[in-house]
């Protein structure tokens, strides 16, 4: 048997130098990248807040013995009243979908009245039945 031997090839190329602008650009693109996303992720301002999230935090904020604006985030009366010893906060003329968002989010916090009503069972679908029209909600915190 005859045995063969390896040789090395002949048309060994060493590797090519690599160039630092290129890498440079490279390097800045990537960070740039990055800057952009991590900006469109944390960048949002007030202007993309919803409205039912500033209603919740202005009722909860009244709740909580905290100065109590005239109107709330969307325009209607905003007041904390005391009733049979526990804080009541009524919000007037709330629009029907934030009137929904905001009672739902509530109720899970305490009890929720809806243009003088208060539901055995809340349901999404029971929100949006009360709150047709301009509602009232008022929140009694558990």
């Amino acid at each position: 048997m005859a045995t063969k031997t390896m040789q090395h090839s002949t048309n060994f190329h060493p590797p090519h130098k690599s160039h630092p602008v290129w890498l440079g650009a490279g390097l800045a693109a990537m960070l740039l990248g990055g800057g952009v996303a991590l900006w469109l992720l944390l960048g949002r301002g007030e202007a993309d807040i919803d409205p039912s999230d500033m209603l919740l935090a202005q009722m909860q904020a009244a709740a909580a013995g905290g100065n109590v604006p005239a109107f709330h985030a969307l325009g209607g009366q905003l007041r904390a009243v005391q009733g049979s010893g526990r804080i009541n906060v009524v919000a007037s003329d709330v629009p029907a979908s934030q009137c929904v968002k905001a009672g739902w989010r509530l109720a899970k916090l305490g009890t929720v009245i809806v243009n003088g009503v208060l539901p055995q069972r809340l349901s999404a679908a029971k929100l949006s039945e009360l709150c047709e029209g301009g509602a009232t909600l008022t929140w009694i915190p558990d």
